[in-house]
């Protein structure tokens, strides 16, 4: 998980390079989400937000915005706060 950030700028990089916009955090991770949980829909309400789909449960809210602030930090909190997000997730 701590290679996770490096490859997401890695990513963003190329991209930038390539004169394209890199993702959104909503984007990466609706991505990281479904990568886990392949079963759960996720869309991006508004900005900063995501309602995750699971199968036989209540739908769940994701705010993007304390997430992406833990990755900007470093790639040890940045794998925290997504480890703990996917935990929320799962089943109950």
């Amino acid at each position: 998980m701590t290679h996770w950030r490096c490859l997401l700028l890695a990513a963003a990089a190329v991209l930038v390079a390539c004169g394209q916009k890199p993702p959104s955090w909503d984007v990466l991770l609706s991505g990281k989400i479904v990568g886990q949980y392949p079963d759960y829909v996720v869309t991006v309400t508004a900005p900063g937000q995501l309602s995750v789909q699971r199968p036989g449960m209540a739908v769940q809210t994701v705010s993007v915005e304390p997430i992406a602030q833990h990755c900007l930090r470093g790639p040890r909190d940045c794998g925290y706060a997504v480890e703990q997000m996917l935990l929320l997730l799962r089943d109950p």
